[in-house]
């Protein structure tokens, strides 16, 4: 990485920014994913998204027909895998394990490339050394208001998502958001440039749909305003959305069917909900039969929204209006959330709010750098919902983990042939009966570990990321609460056999609640320990 071309000290001051925003935002993931003394880690969101992309990442054989590892006989649909693909690439060719890879080199150097980019594209655009600083900052801490809210509510400092979206100190919390956002990034900071080379555009222009379908959206908006300027750039433009769309409907060929027009489902259920906003007072007129009533709510609810989760971000107003490819992908970004959601995972739609908050960074480091007095009060005050995120990520002991003996039966069925895994459905009440952390992942939430780190398919896993891309998962999860509760051994073995199922993974625990599996059911024991009990099913 070279350093700008600058005096010693402001080399030095540089180098001291860049450290503090390079830990803040790669703590959150990698201290996951290692090995302690009570097993594998996790903390946070990485106890079940993380693991999503290390199963998915751990399967990946052929990149353009993926087969589903959590609902074997599948193949993965309605999903941007691109960045699942490269870690699989980063892995094969360093020989690096690719957990590894995703937990630990991968935040480090994306996040040391996005800083860099950062302080280079707001050096660029506001001619300022302390423009470049500034939004290396905003994209590190830049936070919503909803620790104000929370800290006059319960005298601490969380409240991140109390507005529903995700800021700027989680951004790897994400890795492909992460991975979008520095190529848009880079794309923004090429058409800043003279005469920007047409194969780097296309290039940036055509994945970013696959590694995050949302971050199409404003990219190709920001480059359609630039082409409007630069002519010749016309053809890279229609050639990158033709290709870009190819890509796209190819692991994506039904997820139009998955958006579903809902107005105001956000800030209504910001208000409604305990682990938002929650205004109870505000309810009663969201469910008015008053037409006044209810506009005035609707009305309220939606500045709630805009002000909590922008926050500082308004200050730059008119920095914003001045820059119309900015404005235009900002109000879109955020009129698809405020009109759409996602059937079965509603809130998934909030992620193209993620780009209209990251975006208007921009400008708002552009305004800060003219008034150093202001920037440094809001860059203070962003310090402050630190002190509520970072001890998620900090604590000695995480909130899951894999346990070491789980892991020798995890490690002991990625030695056998390859095949389909029956795991036990999660039960989500589970976690309550452990009272000390961490608690045991197949307890924490519903997951793909057992395909993650076997390598095995699973039959049914995840039904988290099978709702969000439309799998009918339902009706697997029935038929294998039929099987564990052992009631008819002819229709349990005809289960086995018409589903090929190879092996079944089970959990000790589960022994609690059904009853033990018949070894008439032709299986055999292969493997127990104190935790695990892994039956072979012979054919």
């Amino acid at each position: 990485m070279v350093l700008p071309a600058v005096s010693s000290k402001k080399k030095i001051v540089f180098i001291v920014v860049f450290l503090f925003c390079l830990f803040i935002q790669v703590i959150p993931v990698v201290r996951s994913g290692l090995l302690y003394k009570y097993g594998i880690g996790f903390w946070g969101p990485n106890g079940h998204d993380a693991i999503w992309h290390l199963s998915l990442i751990n399967h990946i054989k052929n990149p353009l027909k993926i087969d589903m590892p959590i609902f074997a006989g599948e193949i993965l649909k309605n999903y941007h895998p691109f960045f699942d693909i490269l870690i699989t690439f980063l892995s094969k060719i360093t020989f690096i394990d690719s957990s590894l890879w995703l937990f630990q080199l991968f935040p480090v150097i994306s996040a040391s490339l996005f800083l860099y980019f950062s302080f280079k594209l707001g050096q660029k655009l506001s001619g300022k050394f302390s423009g470049g600083l500034i939004l290396m900052l905003l994209n590190s801490i830049n936070n919503s208001f909803g620790w104000i809210v929370t800290l006059f509510r319960s005298t601490s400092f969380n409240g991140e998502s109390l507005f529903w979206t995700m800021q700027s100190p989680s951004n790897q919390l994400n890795p492909p958001y992460m991975l979008s956002i520095l190529l848009i990034l880079i794309l923004i900071y090429l058409l800043t440039s003279k005469n920007p080379k047409k194969i780097y555009l296309f290039f940036l222009l055509i994945f970013l749909p696959i590694i995050k379908v949302y971050s199409a959206v404003p990219a190709f908006i920001i480059f359609l305003f630039f082409i409007l300027k630069n002519k010749k750039y016309l053809t890279t433009f229609i050639i990158s959305l033709f290709i870009a769309t190819i890509l796209f409907f190819q692991y994506n060929s039904s997820s139009s069917s998955l958006i579903k027009f809902q107005p105001f489902w956000f800030t209504n259920s910001m208000i409604e909900s305990i682990d938002r906003f929650y205004w109870p007072q505000l309810v009663t007129f969201l469910h008015s039969q008053n037409i006044i009533k209810l506009v005035i709510g609707e009305i309220i609810a939606i500045s709630i929204f805009i002000i909590g989760n922008f926050a500082f971000r308004l200050l730059a107003i008119k920095e914003i209006y001045k820059n119309k490819s900015i404005l235009i992908s900002i109000l879109i970004c955020f009129l698809i959330p405020l009109l759409f959601i996602q059937k079965g995972t509603s809130w998934n739609t909030i992620q193209f709010l993620y780009y209209a908050l990251f975006l208007a960074n921009i400008p708002l480091s552009i305004y800060l750098s003219k008034h150093h007095k202001l920037a440094y009060l809001i860059l203070i005050l962003n310090l402050f919902p630190l002190i509520g995120s970072l001890p998620n990520f900090t604590g000695k002991i995480p909130p899951t983990a894999i346990s070491k003996a789980e892991l020798e039966a995890l490690n002991f069925l990625k030695s056998k042939p390859l095949g389909i895994v029956l795991t036990h459905p999660h039960d989500a009440y589970l976690r309550k009966s452990f009272p000390t952390t961490p608690v045991p992942i197949y307890s924490y939430e519903t997951t793909s570990y057992v395909s993650a780190y076997s390598r095995q398919q699973t039959y049914l896993e995840d039904e988290m990321n099978l709702e969000n891309s439309g799998f009918d998962w339902r009706s697997r999860r029935q038929d294998s609460e039929n099987f564990f509760s052992q009631k008819n051994i002819y229709a349990d073995r005809g289960f086995l056999v018409n589903n090929q199922i190879d092996y079944i993974y089970l959990p000790k625990v589960f022994l609690n609640q059904n009853p033990s599996l018949s070894l008439d059911l032709s299986i055999k024991n292969i493997f127990e320990n104190s935790e695990i009990i892994i039956y072979q099913v012979n054919r």
